[in-house]
């Protein structure tokens, strides 16, 4: 048992009486582990971070449709999104198997007794607390405290109290990405009402590598110089030398790790729904950075292994 005496006006007291579901392990991240070079089968570029798109949509308002509201402190009404939905957020934007959470510690019962200094009268209360870590592919992983109180003092109750905390640790740990997991509640910023509508993630490559537009022949068609002769394509990002230096870097930053062209090519337009020729030099810059910083990390450990 262990205790722990905190203060209002010295009559406050917590004491944690009991521990359930906990198991520490850390995740599995759903990031490639470290390949060997001389072999390219099967391998995919390394990345570092989030994809442009989920970013991108993580900047974007909040649905007020989302949004919930319940009664707080003095009356007032407090704007927060309940657990399916923070779910189905994380769903929409980090994609079904794309991310995931899990304890990080001890599920655990607290017993606060409050003393009234002028009546002397005790009252006691119970609540869970749940240390909650969340993972998605591409980011560090998160982690928070959710607290649930246990409303009736039976088996029933203290199972909801239980499930309501490690949901309460959840949404705490998915606020750390945004206004799209309501971090937007906190402080001085805006409510979300009036918000605009969720935008989509841009649609993924199909099994030709070709983005949707490009499937449907909408890009890389020839057109006319006003000769009556087709001109050559040019890529949609253009040929200026910046963007084609950051496309050679990026090309010489897989080579480095085994990996063939046609596969750069299709990691990217995975990530960006679009072609490597078609990214400017300001979509490319991101890339060519999340790029070599994983590849540096990446030679660290294999140092770090031959010491």
């Amino acid at each position: 048992m262990v205790n722990r005496n905190g203060s209002n006006n010295g009559l406050h007291k917590e004491t944690a009486i009991a521990t359930v579901n906990g198991n520490g392990h850390r995740p599995e991240v759903a990031i490639p582990v470290e390949h060997d070079p001389a072999s390219s089968a099967g391998q995919t570029l390394y990345w570092d971070g989030l994809s442009p798109a989920v970013t991108e949509i993580l900047g974007q308002p909040l649905d007020s449709s989302l949004v919930s509201q319940r009664k707080g402190r003095g009356g007032k009404s407090f704007d927060y999104l309940e657990g399916h939905a923070v779910i189905d957020q994380a769903n929409r934007i980090f994609g079904y198997g794309g991310w995931g959470y899990e304890l990080a510690g001890d599920v655990t019962l607290r017993r606060i007794e409050t003393v009234d200094p002028q009546t002397g009268e005790v009252k006691v209360e119970q609540g869970y607390s749940a240390p909650v870590r969340v993972t998605v592919t591409g980011a560090l992983p998160r982690t928070d405290v959710g607290v649930h109180p246990v409303v009736e003092d039976n088996l029933d109750g203290h199972d909801t109290a239980i499930k309501g905390a490690v949901t309460d640790g959840m949404k705490r740990a998915f606020r750390s990405f945004g206004v799209q997991f309501g971090n937007g509640f906190y402080g001085d910023q805006a409510p979300a009402n009036g918000s605009a509508q969720p935008q989509r993630v841009p649609a993924r490559a199909n099994a030709g590598g070709r983005s949707r537009a490009q499937a449907n022949g909408d890009s890389g068609k020839a057109q006319s110089n006003g000769s009556g002769k087709p001109a050559q394509a040019q890529p949609k990002g253009g040929n200026d030398s910046q963007a084609e230096k950051l496309r050679k870097r990026l090309f010489e930053i897989a080579s480095e790790q085994g990996i063939a062209d046609d596969k750069v090519r299709e990691a990217v337009t995975e990530r960006t729904g679009k072609s490597i020729d078609d990214l400017t030099a300001a979509e490319l810059g991101p890339l060519v950075e999340a790029a070599a910083n994983k590849l540096r990390q990446m030679k660290q450990e294999q140092a770090q292994q031959a010491a």
